[in-house]
């Protein structure tokens, strides 16, 4: 009996040293945040409007300096669709009401750029 114990005891631990081998290894590609150059830049970020009313859709547009550019849309409140081109369709609801960061960040082989603009749901 004790004979098997050891020997689970045993394999237990290779297939911890194992596992920590294949994980430490392993490097995942992180994209740095860069300064804004002509290889990757957000020029500007502009919208319809800013000032909305609940519900009422507009469309934010990032102007972006670049090659295979890929893009990632957030907001602290409200909904986009199409977060992954340069220009989304944004809308709030009556939660949203107040005014709202929409972040943009645009990344290539040179990094990542980020950049804001407030939207004020009424």
């Amino acid at each position: 009996m004790k004979f098997i114990y050891n020997k689970a005891f045993i394999l237990a631990c290779l297939v911890l040293i194992i596992s920590s081998f294949t994980t430490s290894c392993k490097k995942d590609k992180k994209i740095e945040t860069v300064e804004p150059t002509v290889n990757l830049a957000i020029d500007s970020i502009v919208a319809t409007k800013t000032n909305v009313v609940v519900w009422e859709k507009i469309k934010i547009t990032a102007y972006t300096k670049g090659e295979n550019l890929n893009y990632l849309w957030q907001a602290d409140h409200g909904s986009m669709v199409g977060k992954d081109s340069s220009t989304v369709t944004y809308w709030g609801c009556y939660s949203c009401a107040g005014t709202n960061t929409v972040k943009c960040t645009v990344s290539n082989e040179y990094g990542s750029v980020m950049d804001t603009i407030k939207i004020t749901v009424k």
